[in-house]
């Protein structure tokens, strides 16, 4: 599986951080999304076009196969809150939830 980097998008407010990814002539059965060492690992597989047998290719500037992508997201995340969404364009957008951490706590101290 080749290691591409294709071009995405990233948005973050205080409550979450939101990749846009197109993923144009791509399967929605072939997405795979993981999570490792705080790495999204996307992967897919682009197909050829279906074309009558007597085409021939006189220029082919994207790339098809299987493909792995890996995006470093920070640690302070909702890992199982993660939502993922193709769009019919083939827009994938993944909506990763912030752990929402205080500016200050007040602690009790217990005794004995």
């Amino acid at each position: 599986m080749e290691e591409i980097q294709i071009p995405f998008d990233v948005y973050e407010s205080t409550k979450e951080i939101v990749l846009v990814i197109p993923l144009w002539w791509v399967e929605k059965k072939s997405i795979k999304l993981e999570f490792e060492d705080y790495k999204l690992i996307l992967s897919w597989e682009r197909k050829s076009p279906k074309l009558k047998e007597d085409f021939q290719a006189l220029k082919q500037d994207v790339y098809r196969g299987e493909f792995k992508q890996e995006i470093q997201v920070p640690p302070n995340i909702y890992f199982d809150r993660i939502q993922s969404k193709l769009s019919a364009d083939n827009i994938l957008t993944i909506i990763i939830p912030k752990a929402l951490i205080p500016e200050k706590i007040k602690l009790e101290v217990s005794y004995g």
